[in-house]
């Protein structure tokens, strides 16, 4: 960890040059950072009203590491209860959001992103003991199936799945959870790494986790339209990829490396 942190001061360096500037952000010295919690391995804590009192996860750490490399001193995290408010357009009163967001035209007409930093395939988990597993996209269309709402995962479930029964599109993650463990729904469509957490973290509620979809989603980070932070962040982001730091995150956070599941089609 020593070595970890040192790498990254080093970087912030490198970064933030001397005698840089201060990075624009809203409030001096301070990193504010927009949530959609909980999301298994990538952002989990506790939250008063919208402030995060307590927060850990790959996105977290991200947050963080970043900020150190701009030389902002601080970071605090405001959580959205709905995903898609993060995505509206308009003046934001975070500098960045972190939320598994993938870069959709729609969503580049709203708000401005970062480069990748996570490629995502849509990953379907089924329920425990649904009989034959399903291998394609013709049996999940058999199933009664799950999806949060104004995501991609919803997206492809409507618009490609198209499933004989209607989808129950719910708008918190932890409401898909508890619907998949209590049957309500045979499986869940959503992100593939997300999934991937959720069943390594709790093996005895979940069925398995099948497959992928292949969408060729990636996740950024979203800033609103015209941030003058967004290029130096992106700097940032980009040495952090170089480096390996998102790689080991993405090790320490999410284990599993869903681009080996086997593809459903």
């Amino acid at each position: 960890m020593k070595a970890f942190l040192a790498t990254a001061v080093v970087a912030a360096v490198l970064v933030a040059g001397a005698g840089a500037a201060p990075p624009p952000t809203k409030t001096p010295g301070v990193l504010t950072v927009g949530l959609a919690m909980p999301a298994p391995g990538f952002q989990v804590g506790a939250v008063r009203g919208r402030r995060v009192v307590l927060a850990k996860g790959f996105e977290i750490d991200l947050a963080r590491i970043l900020a150190r490399r701009l030389g902002i001193p601080r970071v605090t995290f405001l959580n959205e209860r709905y995903f898609s408010t993060l995505l509206n357009a308009g003046p934001k009163d975070w500098d960045l959001a972190l939320a598994e967001i993938t870069v959709t035209p729609p969503r580049s007409n709203r708000v401005d992103f970062s480069r990748p930093y996570l490629a995502a395939d849509q990953g379907v988990l089924v329920r425990r003991g649904l009989t034959p597993t399903p291998s394609s996209i013709a049996a999940l269309r058999k199933l009664q199936l799950c999806s949060e709402r104004a995501t991609t995962g919803a997206q492809l479930v409507v618009k490609r799945i198209k499933p004989t029964r209607k989808p129950l599109l719910l708008g918190d993650p932890s409401d898909l959870s508890y619907a998949l463990f209590t049957k309500r729904c045979d499986a869940i469509v959503a992100d593939a790494p997300t999934l991937a957490v959720q069943q390594r973290q709790a093996p005895d509620r979940y069925g398995r986790l099948v497959g992928r979809i292949a969408t060729h989603e990636k996740y950024a980070i979203a800033f609103e339209k015209g941030s003058s932070l967004r290029p130096q962040v992106d700097a940032a982001l980009r040495a952090a990829i170089n480096d390996r730091t998102v790689e080991q995150l993405r090790r320490r956070w999410l284990g599993v490396d869903t681009t080996k599941l086997p593809v459903l089609r």
